[in-house]
């Protein structure tokens, strides 16, 4: 069933012109993830789908029962849950209580639920692992594995390129539509960076070929235009009279039409436009003055929990190493974010060196000056030469001309990234961040993995984004039952190394099982005790 049919879209704010298509159709089966920079588009996208905005110009057709998502909904919205989707996201014991205070991963949780009852035809997502932590994820990919048709906005890539066969992009205006996941369509932009480099230089190499040739000719030109030295005027006008095709004043208008059309050529070549590579200059780390020491915060025996609530730390320890980029994970509401704010108080049972600079991500912009503009804001924090500055802005992904906007007219993801760049560049040299990747794009996500691959402090970060963890973090730290537990490696090595051990848990008690069943058999005497022995022995040998 064609599910969706839009035909000549056009959309814009203003004089801003967000996107200009001519088609777009979904059909039972596809599963699109659709992508984009922050502001190109995404969310205005779907609320044209679902017929709540009028584009400017084209027709909207939708057929079935459609199902959305919304990033930032609110509780009052939802319809009816069933109980099979409220124990499967394990919301059955919290939904419906009076008074209480949802967690932001609860909110999510009882909201996909909804989403999920009733089994619609099609359902949108918009930024559906907001505040999930990495088991609500697994459950998203497991209950997404079963849906037949979905349309998913999502910055995890991982999520992305596990459940989709379709990826659409919003860029340049114009929508580009690509038949397979977003790995596979990153390979294909990449060979046409490649295609588009070689056109350039293709296009590059023809034109001065042919400026060349035209220079020769007008050269040869000019040179018609003054007398021999060894004729006389009599011997020129007797040779041009002789000769008509061959007179210095006909060699000169053949050498100016030749070059004239050797330009025209020049014109008439298809321009191509050099793809743009960033150039990278990296900060002075040594200008924040950083720690020598091998432990920059410590923790022991910390002990906390909210008023009338369980403990979240029970005389917990940890020891956060120089240089580490230390990935924070837990179930929602197992004291993360909590953990983080400890250590910015420095309450008792915390230690932080004395050189350690700590700069601060808590998913707010209050860092920034509204209104000074892009360029004002990150001088007023940095320790870097103008150049890295400016250098920086651009690879957080602004343009140049964008450095003199005041900072209030930047999008929310936009001033995310701002405060980045401020962080980045600052007397800071150890960074604590809660969730850095939420309501940013692909492409942002992606500028802030390369800053922090080249940030030289220690991190400790808290994200429920696989492909962000596994990309930075050289160490795990896992909170559970008020202890924080640590593990060198990233996550996926992390999880791995679990299910050996499970694995090895699983064949550790099949094997205690059958050493008590072959010492019952030696009282039965159904078979030879040398028999029994011979096999005890192979199992105590695999026990131990």
């Amino acid at each position: 069933m064609k599910l969706l049919d839009l035909k000549n879209i056009s959309m814009g704010f203003g004089d801003r012109t967000l996107f200009d298509f001519e088609t777009l159709e979904v059909w039972t089966g596809d599963k699109i993830g659709l992508v984009g920079e922050n502001g190109s588009g995404k969310t205005t996208l779907l609320n044209i789908i679902l017929g709540e905005i009028k584009p400017l110009t084209g027709n909207v057709e939708r057929n079935g029962k459609w199902k959305v998502f919304r990033q930032f909904d609110s509780l009052e919205n939802t319809e009816e849950i069933s109980g099979e989707f409220m124990s499967r996201w394990k919301v059955n014991d919290i939904y419906g209580q009076e008074n209480r205070t949802y967690s932001g991963g609860e909110n999510t949780r009882i909201r996909l639920a909804e989403v999920f009852t009733n089994s619609p035809d099609i359902i949108i997502l918009d930024e559906p692992t907001s505040n999930l932590d990495i088991e609500g994820i697994k459950q998203l990919k497991e209950t997404l594995e079963n849906v037949e048709s979905f349309i998913l906005i999502s910055h995890d890539r991982k999520l992305l390129n596990s459940l989709t066969n379709r990826t659409i992009e919003i860029v340049e205006k114009t929508l580009v539509d690509f038949p397979g996941n977003y790995d596979e369509y990153l390979q294909w932009k990449e060979k046409e960076f490649s295609r588009r480099t070689k056109e350039y230089e293709n296009y590059i190499e023809e034109k001065n070929r042919l400026l060349k040739i035209s220079e020769r000719q007008r050269i040869k030109a000019s040179r018609m235009k003054s007398k021999p030295k060894n004729l006389s005027n009599s011997e020129i006008k007797q040779r041009e009279y002789g000769a008509v095709g061959k007179s210095f004043g006909g060699k000169e208008k053949s050498f100016q039409r030749a070059a004239k059309h050797t330009e025209k050529r020049i014109e008439q070549l298809e321009k191509k436009e050099k793809p743009q590579e960033q150039n990278i200059i990296r900060p002075d780390f040594s200008l924040t003055n950083p720690p020598l020491n091998h432990v920059i915060i410590e923790g022991t025996n910390l002990t906390f929990g909210y008023k009338g609530s369980q403990k979240l730390f029970d005389r917990a320890s940890f020891t956060l190493k120089r240089n580490r980029r230390t990935a924070l994970i837990g179930e929602n509401g197992c004291g993360k974010t909590t953990l983080l704010r400890l250590i910015e108080k420095k309450v008792p049972g915390i230690r932080i060196v004395p050189k350690a600079k700590i700069g601060i991500y808590r998913q707010a912009v209050n860092q920034i000056d509204e209104e000074k503009n892009l360029l004002e804001n990150i001088d007023s924090v940095s320790i870097q030469k103008e150049e890295i500055n400016r250098n920086v802005l651009v690879r957080m992904g602004f343009s140049r001309e964008q450095f003199y906007n005041k900072a209030k007219v930047l999008s929310g993801g936009e001033k995310i990234k701002l405060t980045f760049g401020m962080l980045f560049v600052s007397d800071c040299n150890v960074l604590l961040l809660d969730e850095p990747t939420n309501y940013l794009d692909i492409k942002s996500i992606e500028a802030i993995e390369q800053l922090f691959l080249d940030f030289e402090g220690t991190m400790l970060f808290v994200s429920h984004d696989r492909h962000f963890i596994d990309t930075l973090a050289d160490e795990i730290w896992i909170i559970k039952n008020g202890k924080i537990k640590s593990f060198s490696g990233n996550l996926t090595e992390y999880e791995n190394l679990k299910k050996r051990k499970d694995k090895k848990d699983e064949n550790k008690m099949v094997l205690e099982m059958r050493r008590t069943m072959l010492l019952s058999e030696l009282s039965l005497g159904i078979r030879s005790k040398e028999e029994i022995f011979k096999e005890l022995d192979e199992v105590e040998k695999k026990l131990n």
